[in-house]
């Protein structure tokens, strides 16, 4: 009935125009989210992949990375015990120490050098009675750089900056 009304030109247009919703729809609604889950789990599944090769390769490498941690941690704990025994000495001798920064340890055969940089401040007395405890035996540092300015003068107070170089005995 109201296709009669239509010439056949307007016919053909409404047929083009039905196949075109016909096909646009169901893309629009099925076929491009359907593609897009596909993309998506596609891109999952690939990084899944690589995550499990990175995996896989650590695990391979387990025993390296062992190895690795404990020479770190024993270095960690060699450091942390040399400045404990640094700010005792200095304590004993009235110094008052700050801004210590480690240094990495350096294997040199049957010892290790552990270079440090300190800052203290105190009497030249007590200064001087850190420096020598720092030479004997049980320390065995090196002073390679010191630099000292007068902060006070009555009583005379020092500060500055020492690098030394700790031998650690293995």
């Amino acid at each position: 009935m109201i296709f009669q009304v239509f010439s056949k030109r307007e016919k053909y247009i409404f047929a083009i125009a039905i196949i075109f919703i016909a096909v646009t729809v169901p893309y629009i609604f099925i076929i491009e989210p359907g593609l897009k889950k596909w993309q998506d789990f596609h891109s999952e599944i690939r990084n899944k992949t690589a995550e499990m090769n990175r995996a896989a390769g650590l695990i391979e490498k387990k025993e390296i990375i062992i190895l690795e941690y404990d020479n770190y941690s024993k270095s960690v704990k060699n450091i942390a015990g040399v400045l404990g025994d640094l700010e005792n000495q200095a304590e004993s001798c009235g110094i008052k120490t700050g801004n210590i920064i480690p240094g990495c340890e350096i294997e040199k055969g049957l010892y290790k050098e552990c270079r440090i940089e300190l800052q203290i401040e105190g009497e030249m007395d007590g200064i001087i009675e850190f420096l020598s405890g720092l030479a004997k035996f049980p320390n065995l540092a090196i002073s390679k750089k010191i630099n000292f300015k007068i902060i006070s003068q009555n009583p005379p107070i020092f500060k500055g900056t020492i690098i030394l170089s700790k031998i650690i005995i293995q």
